[in-house]
């Protein structure tokens, strides 16, 4: 028996995502057509992308004319942050800064050097200690830094994928728009438990992934508000308002609004449900493991656990051999362990952020699931308490030399 703890990663393809992409698939193969095309099987594929269009506008608070399909949320993120900065700056040369807070994705982390090739600044915004960004000019906060004439966007992460902090993303985006510049979120992490509205988080641009949400991986979103500049570096054939061109993965686009409705429609009771899972889960730690961040301020669909060890590794390869799949978040990535960088932006010591694990809940996670990660965390613990020792008489040895 497996037990999937890491849906902040990708999760299970939802039954009704299914079925809606099959329904597709078989409508367009006995009715071909590019949704481009004039003839009859070109509308009715057009029909469907709009009826797909149409679901995605509402169960995200968005106008239909907002939703530009992508092949996910990193191409979204791109879009998202470059595409209109790079439109702002050319309405307006001056403003040529880009701020994003210090917890994004690497989607729209590493579009840094694609801005910094194209000569914008790129400001990162500080971490409090309990995984917040630190807004400019508010109490508590850095030295106030001035963006007013130089802002072209700001980017900020709803729920931070690897901690699974809630963050300021409306108060944030007053005050970019206060700077003149636009706001962009990510919001692929925040649309299972809290209730996202485009309209009313005052955003300019927001970035949802379809397989965070049960829809199969390959399909995402890009909401922009019409009349924003944006200089796209996907020309084409003029699709998605010219704006990410290519032919649209249709019954993607169908499969990813049964998702995100069925989402929806069971948020209240999913947040609940992780709440409880998250309650049991923290009141049963063995002693020296503790949560990395407050309750208060987090998604209840993601822990992040501080543990007393430094090798991340052998913890996940001791609860991969259990039949359980759990992260270390950015900690060991491709093979390399490396401290978390947004754990150490939080002022904890590299140590500490080698020594975290994400677990993330799903709409299939159930308190078996979560009883048999308890039961395996001690041995997963000791397998890394066993790595540090070995490195600690390395280094003892390595200092008689």
């Amino acid at each position: 028996m497996s037990v999937y703890l890491d849906h902040a990663a990708t999760t299970p393809l939802r039954e009704c995502a299914l079925e809606a992409w099959t329904r597709a698939q078989r409508d367009l193969a006995a009715t071909p057509g590019n949704p481009a095309a004039l003839h009859f099987g070109g509308r009715r594929a057009r029909r469907m992308l709009g009826d797909a269009r149409e679901q995605v506008a509402a169960a995200l608070g968005a106008d239909i004319h907002e939703v530009i399909f992508t092949s996910g949320a990193t191409e979204s993120d791109a879009l998202g942050v470059m595409a209109a900065a790079r439109g702002v700056r050319r309405r307006e040369s001056a403003r040529d800064l880009i701020v994003v807070s210090g917890l994004e994705h690497d989607a729209v982390a590493h579009q840094r050097e694609v801005a910094s090739r194209e000569g914008f600044e790129w400001e990162v915004l500080p971490v409090n200690a309990g995984g917040l960004s630190v807004l400019p000019a508010t109490e508590g906060s850095c030295e106030p830094v001035s963006w007013d004439g130089r802002l072209a966007l700001g980017s900020m992460t709803l729920v931070s994928s690897e901690i699974g902090t809630i963050q300021p993303v409306a108060d944030f985006a007053a005050l970019v728009h206060a700077s003149g510049g636009l706001a962009h979120s990510d919001a692929a992490q925040a649309i299972p438990t809290l209730d996202v509205s485009f309209t009313e988080l005052g955003l300019d641009l927001m970035s949802v992934g379809g397989h965070k949400v049960g829809a199969p991986a390959g399909i995402g979103v890009l909401l922009a508000r019409r009349g924003i500049p944006m200089a796209t570096d996907r020309p084409g054939g003029g699709h998605e308002r010219s704006i990410r061109s290519g032919t649209p993965d249709v019954a993607g686009a169908c499969a990813l609004a049964a998702a995100l409705t069925e989402a929806v429609s069971e948020r209240t009771a999913f947040a609940e449900r992780a709440a409880s899972l998250r309650v049991h889960l923290l009141s049963r730690l063995p002693d020296g493991t503790h949560p990395t961040v407050g309750e208060s301020a987090s998604s209840s669909a993601i822990i992040h656990l501080s543990l007393p060890t430094a090798r991340p590794e052998a913890v996940l390869m001791a609860f991969d051999m259990a039949g359980i799949a759990v992260s270390a978040g950015s900690a060991c990535h491709a093979g390399v362990t490396r401290p978390s960088a947004i754990v150490m932006a939080m002022g904890r010591s590299e140590e500490e952020a080698l020594g975290v694990l994400r677990i993330s809940l799903g709409h299939e996670t159930t308190v078996a699931d979560i009883d048999a990660f308890l039961a395996a965390l001690p041995a997963a613990i000791r397998a890394g308490a066993a790595l540090d020792g070995v490195s600690h008489v390395r280094n003892e040895r390595n200092e008689e030399r």
